[in-house]
Order: structure tokens, then sequence, then C-alpha cells
């Protein structure tokens, strides 16, 4: 049977829709208006400060404006009032060869220089398997004497090494010495990085990994497979001085060695806002590598080194041996500017799989072991035998020694 409201209750009702929809309509407008409209008092005190001091500038300087170079700078300067050592920004320029490296791509010849300031000579430290220096013959603990013909001194090594690493030119002529002989080759600049560089010692593998791109992961999954066909049934990993690299590619990496997250925080790394909430979840998949390891690190272990440090002893993989880490416990993130440049900000700080924060307090080693001023200078230069940290490492995976 049809039912009739009254001429009133219909229009009570009808208000009382339209009251609930412009309530909804307030909320989610005040919402969006919030998010846009981001701390508008500080907003104008800055735009005010430096809208004066342009105005002052633009009227009294004598000199030309260069528009460009004045805006990166005040770019750059934002960037750095933050007080954040790991926000920063590039220049499109710099921008272009930051993607390309952390995609692992490489402008220089493929080398680590390492100048001895001691000795005061300039050694490959390490060379990229496949680069043009590797083609060209270079190899590790080469001296290098000229670059360009340039003679390599205490006054000019720095500026030389980017001839190295940077795009200044397409091509490069080194002289080195190995031994008593002495070459010059010319060498090619661009090549795709090599971040993982191993060797076997009796059945210890060592694997050293410099940065963590994008090409990391792979490498390192290459890299651990060929030591086990080689017949390495336990491994050293250094992330000494590795702070290079991505959150992401980190936890990519250890998903090559680990299986998937189950206890703790239920990933292998979350990183969260400032908020609370989770910005970013890294997670793994059930394939894993169960053997010894034992992972070397130190005080410029930093961010990405240090969660793939912390991962392996909190899955209980890997002991830690070595020197307290950085406490870089945070991610960054690059955001593209109008002008081509980009800005690099702390975005979140990450938790780790089980452990609460390594953030500003670091990894404490399960083993600690210094080493001496003089073989931490020359870190890149020293034999495993002459690598008191190396030693312990392998005495513990070997059961020798202490």
């Amino acid at each position: 049977m049809n039912k009739k409201i009254s001429l009133g209750l219909a229009l009570a009702l009808i208000f009382v829709a339209v009251a609930a929809t412009v309530a909804v309509t307030m909320s989610v407008t005040m919402r969006t208006y919030n998010s846009i409209i981001k701390d508008l008092p500080g907003r104008a005190e800055l735009y005010s400060a430096v809208s004066e001091l342009d105005d002052i500038v633009r009227t009294n300087y004598y000199g030309e404006i260069n528009n460009s170079l004045l805006n990166a700078d005040l770019s750059g300067g934002y960037a750095e009032g933050l007080g954040d050592k790991y926000s920063y920004y590039m220049t499109a320029a710099q921008y272009s060869v930051y993607k390309d490296e952390m995609d692992g791509r490489k402008i220089g010849i493929g080398i680590i220089p390492f100048y001895d300031s001691v000795d005061m000579v300039l050694y490959v430290g390490e060379v990229s398997e496949n680069s043009p220096a590797a083609l060209s013959g270079l190899k590790k603990l080469d001296r290098i004497t000229h670059i360009d013909e340039e003679a390599v001194t205490v006054y000019n090594y720095n500026d030389l090494i980017e001839k190295l690493t940077g795009d200044r030119l397409s091509s490069v002529t080194v002289t080195y010495v190995r031994g008593t002989e002495t070459k010059t080759v010319s060498v090619v600049k661009g090549y795709t990085a090599q971040t993982v560089y191993t060797d076997l010692n009796g059945t210890v593998g060592y694997v050293h990994i410099t940065d963590f791109y994008a090409t990391t992961a792979s490498q390192l999954e290459e890299a651990v497979n060929n030591l086990v066909g080689q017949g390495a049934t336990s491994l050293i990993f250094d992330l000494r001085g590795t702070s290079n690299g991505t959150i992401a590619n980190a936890a990519s990496a250890l998903d090559v060695l680990v299986p998937v997250a189950s206890e703790g925080s239920g990933a292998l790394a979350t990183a969260l806002s400032k908020d609370g909430s989770a910005r970013q979840t890294f997670t793994a998949d059930a394939e894993s590598i169960s053997m010894p390891m034992v992972v070397l690190v130190n005080s410029d272990t930093a961010g990405p080194g240090e969660l793939f440090a912390c991962d392996l002893r909190d899955y209980g993989k890997a002991q830690l041996v070595g020197e307290k880490t950085a406490g870089n416990g945070t991610m960054q993130e690059d955001f593209a500017l109008s002008d081509g440049g980009a800005i690099v900000l702390t975005t979140a700080v990450i938790r780790p799989y089980m452990t609460e924060t390594y953030n500003t307090v670091g990894l404490t080693p399960d083993t600690e072991v210094a080493l001496s001023s003089e073989k931490r200078a020359k870190l890149l230069l020293l034999t495993h035998t002459e690598d008191d940290q190396y030693q312990k490492a392998y005495s513990m995976l070997t059961n020798t020694g202490e």
C-alpha cells in the first residue's frame, strides 16, 4: 500500500539533505584548502623577506643580474636552510647525472680513484668489469701519473679526478705505472656502473658493495651465484664507506638474500612519514640464500648501507664486524622542478625488519674491531691480509684465529 507524506515533511527532508551536502562539501573544501595552503603565515613571511631583498638589489645593484644563476642559488639556499645534510638542490645538469647514476649509468671511465695523501700518489682503487678503463687495460693498484698529459700533484688531483669520473670530455688520456712499466691509454667515457666486486679466499666469498643503484640487485645475485659455483660456503659483505643509492634499491638487493618478512615490522623496511603513517613499504619474496655471513661496517656506512647490514642481522643471517655506523635511518626522495632541476628531500624515517630504528644512533657491531688511522686512510688499497676487520670476519667464518 502506498504511503503519502506531508508537504512539510518532504520539505524538511530536503532541507536536511541540503544541509548534509553543504556540511560535507565544506569539510572536503577545507581539507583541500588546508592541503594546498600549507603554513600560510610562514610562507608569507618568507616571500616578504625575499621580495624585500630582491627590490633592494634590483634598485641599487650596479652589476648585471643573472636570473638563472640567482634562481639556482636561491633554490640551493632554501634546501640548505632546512638544516638537513641529506636534503639538497640540484641544477638541471646535476639532476640529469643523478638520474643516470641511480639507474646505474655512469659517465666516467669506470674506476674508483684513490689519492694517497701520504705517498702523494693517485691509485686505481677499483675497476668496473667491462668498463672503458678495464677494456683499456687499467687494473686495481695501478698508479696514475698523468691525466690528459698533465702530471698529477697534490694541488690538482681533485680537478684531474673529475676528468676521470665526470662528463667534461668524451674521452681522456691516462698514463699509469704498473711495476716498472709505464703506459698511456686513451679511454672513452660512459658505462654501466658496477657496484658489486667479489673475490674468493678458500671457501669464503668476499662481496664489496659500493653503492645501491637500480642495477645492484641483479649484480649481487649474479655475484653470489658465481661465488657459490666456485665453492664459496660463506660470505663476507663489505659495506664500509657505503652510503650512496636509495633505500628502495637496498631493499631490492636484500631480497636476493632473505625470505618473506614474517615477524617484526612484517616488511624489509617501512618508510614512516612525519605523522607516523607508512609512506612506503618494502617487501621480499620467498627465495633466500642460507649460509654463514658477516657484514663489515664502519662510521661511513650510512643510509641504504645501514639498512642492508641491519636487516641481514635482524633476519639472523649475519653478524656485524667493524665500527659503529653513521646513523642515517631516513629516506630521501627527489622531486623534479619546472626549471629542469630537482630537490632531494628527507621524507621519512626508516623502520627495519626487527630493529626499532638506527636513525641518529647507528648500528653497534656484534664484534667491534677498529682500524688504525693509517689503515683507515688507505682502506680501499688494503689487501685482505692487511685488513684487521676482514681478518676477524674470515676467522669467524672459518673457525680459525681468535
